[in-house]
C-alpha cells in the first residue's frame, strides 16, 4: 500500500473515530454521510459511448460556521463505482471498476431559512487496482456546485444534498491504445446526520 493510500486511510479512520464524539460547539459538528451518485463520463471521441452508472458512497463530515449566513464543510467519503465504455464500432463493451476516497471542500452561503448553495472543489483518488487497458488516473480533481436544506429534529439534524461535480482534469491515464480524454461528472444525492 503506497504512503498516500496509508494517510487517506488514516485520516479516514480518525475521523469516523471523532464522529462519535460529537462537538457540542455550535459553530463547529462532526456527522455521517450516506450518498448515492450518477456517474457520466464525457468524451472527445465520438465512436466511444459512456454509459451512465450508479455509484453509492459513505463517510463523515465536518461542518464550521462562519457566521449566520457563511459556512465550510471538509468531507472524507469512500465511494464505490463502476462505468461502462462501449466501442461503437465493434459494439464491444469495457467496464471500469472504481473504488475511490473522495474528499470535497465546500463552501455554504445560507439563503433563506434552512436552505444553503453550495460550491467547492473535490480530490478524488481512485484505489482499485486496474487490469483493463484503459485505466482511471489515481488522482481527479473536480468542481462542484449544489444545494442542502437541513432538517433539524430533537436529538439530531438531517441534510439532504444534492450537487453536481464536474472533472477538470482528464479521468485515463496516458496511453499509446487511445488519444482521447474522459472527463468524470457525476450528480450526487447525500444525506448527512449530525
Amino acid at each position: 500500500m503506497s504512503f498516500l493510500k496509508k494517510i487517506l486511510l488514516y485520516i479516514c479512520a480518525i475521523g469516523t473515530l471523532k464522529s462519535f464524539a460529537q462537538n457540542t460547539d455550535e459553530k463547529g459538528k462532526w456527522g455521517f454521510l450516506l450518498k448515492g451518485n450518477v456517474n457520466f463520463f464525457q468524451t472527445n471521441e465520438l465512436l466511444i459511448d459512456i454509459k451512465s452508472d450508479f455509484g453509492w458512497g459513505l463517510g463523515h463530515f465536518y461542518s464550521k460556521n462562519f457566521n449566520k449566513l457563511i459556512g465550510i464543510a471538509i468531507e472524507t467519503q469512500l465511494n464505490f463505482e463502476k462505468h461502462t465504455l462501449t466501442n461503437k464500432v465493434d459494439n464491444s463493451n469495457l467496464k471500469l471498476q472504481d473504488l475511490n476516497i473522495a474528499i470535497p471542500l465546500k463552501l455554504r452561503f445560507k439563503l433563506y431559512k434552512e436552505l444553503a448553495l453550495l460550491t467547492g472543489v473535490e480530490f478524488l483518488h481512485v484505489l482499485s487496482k486496474q487490469e483493463e487497458e484503459l485505466k482511471l488516473r489515481k488522482d481527479n480533481y473536480l468542481a462542484l456546485t449544489g444545494a442542502s436544506y437541513a432538517l433539524k429534529f430533537k436529538n439530531f439534524t438531517a441534510v439532504p444534498e444534492i450537487s453536481y461535480r464536474l472533472g477538470i482534469n482528464n479521468s485515463l491515464e496516458k496511453s499509446s491504445l487511445h488519444t482521447y480524454d474522459l472527463k468524470r461528472s457525476a450528480v450526487t444525492f447525500s444525506i448527512k446526520i449530525m
